[in-house]
């Protein structure tokens, strides 16, 4: 069994039928019979085929994937925002990719600019400021401010941080 990632491309000269053949049965489509199928996926399981995230998410034009931008994950009220909104957003089916601002908005502008290049489905600025939208407007995806304070329970932050993300999930 081989290791490296193969392509549609590739299973499409292996196995004898089209990309679009190989596409859909990889795809369990009902116009490709069962037989069809069946041979094509026993293909691209022997050779460890794994879909490509990237060409599905611009197929689709969702990401799967959720920016958190925090002042500092060392801080325990952020690094328990933090936590709750990863296993949050692993419950709804999507991913969480992290960034620490260090208490800078250049920072957090430029990781919000950096970010714009379709790779999200919308940001979570934590901060223990006060925020305004105003401030952040401008961008092609959603963006949902979240006030964590460090005097807040743990409970507090945990639902704080659930809404902010549903929140931005509903925008």
């Amino acid at each position: 069994m081989k290791s490296s990632a193969i392509t549609i491309k590739q299973i499409s000269f292996l196995s004898g039928y089209s990309i679009s053949t190989v596409s859909k049965a990889l795809n369990n489509k009902l116009e490709i019979s069962k037989a069809t199928r069946e041979s094509i996926k026993t293909i691209a399981k022997q050779h460890n085929y794994v879909p490509n995230n990237y060409a599905v998410s611009l197929r689709i034009q969702k990401t799967g994937s959720i920016a958190v931008i925090l002042p500092k994950v060392t801080e325990t009220c952020y690094g328990y925002s933090l936590c709750y909104l990863q296993k949050s957003a692993e419950k709804l089916g999507y991913r969480i990719l992290f960034y620490q601002s260090f208490n800078s908005s250049t920072k957090e502008l430029d990781y919000i600019k950096s970010l714009s290049d379709g790779s999200i489905d919308g940001i979570i600025v934590v901060s223990s400021e006060h925020k305004e939208k105003s401030e952040y407007t401008g961008n092609s995806f959603p963006i949902e401010l979240l006030q964590i304070k460090g005097s807040q329970s743990v409970d507090e932050i945990k639902q704080l941080s659930y809404d902010s993300l549903i929140n931005l999930l509903n925008a």
